[in-house]
């Protein structure tokens, strides 16, 4: 999206942040700005391991990102909804009312599947599925068995997928794929 002002383009940009802590122990923040084209670009990468993650702290971080490029031409601040991150986008939006409040639908949605994957039923499946899976990535074998078996089926899409605890689609992936597999899966059984 972009607007006419003084007869000049100004292009408009969210923000969108995430922190996270590396194997060093290390607190990396990532700042991205997006523009209206989808694009993407690292706009900061800041080591705050020296500073609480209070939504002040993070605010003021926050406010010298956003300098680099000028407040007046961002239009949304985009994170997930950590009280610390939700109190800094609170500030942000506050003291800039052309920037809105948004919280991130990709962690909106990490959040629904990992509920959802506590339930006994699914946590089954899911053990079962990962089951599964290892044995075949882990036995030369079988998973040569199981890739003459997609092959002679025309199975499309890969092999199994596994899941991983910290990535959410990949509950999906992981049972989809032992779903899509079945008779290629049934006919190594055989």
């Amino acid at each position: 999206m972009f607007i006419k002002y003084r007869q000049n383009l100004i292009f408009i940009y969210s923000l969108a942040l995430d922190g996270w802590t590396d194997p060093h122990g290390n607190s990396l923040w990532a700042f991205m700005l997006m523009t209206s084209s989808r694009k993407e670009y690292l706009l900061s990468l800041e080591d705050l391991s020296n500073i609480r993650h209070t939504g002040e702290h993070l605010s003021k971080t926050i406010e010298e990102v956003i300098g680099k490029v000028g407040a007046e031409k961002f239009v949304a601040i985009v994170s997930d909804n950590g009280a610390n991150v939700a109190a800094a986008r609170n500030i942000i939006t506050k003291d800039h009312p052309n920037i809105i409040n948004v919280r991130c639908i990709a962690h909106c949605f990490n959040l629904i599947s990992t509920s959802i994957v506590k339930i006994g039923e699914i946590k089954y499946i899911i053990k079962c599925a990962n089951i599964l899976t290892k044995y075949f990535k882990n036995s030369t074998i079988a998973s040569s068995w199981l890739n003459e078996a997609i092959k002679n089926k025309n199975v499309e899409g890969g092999g199994l997928k596994t899941y991983v605890e910290t990535r959410w689609t990949t509950v999906y992936e992981c049972v989809y794929s032992v779903w899509r597999l079945k008779d290629a899966l049934q006919h190594v059984y055989k």
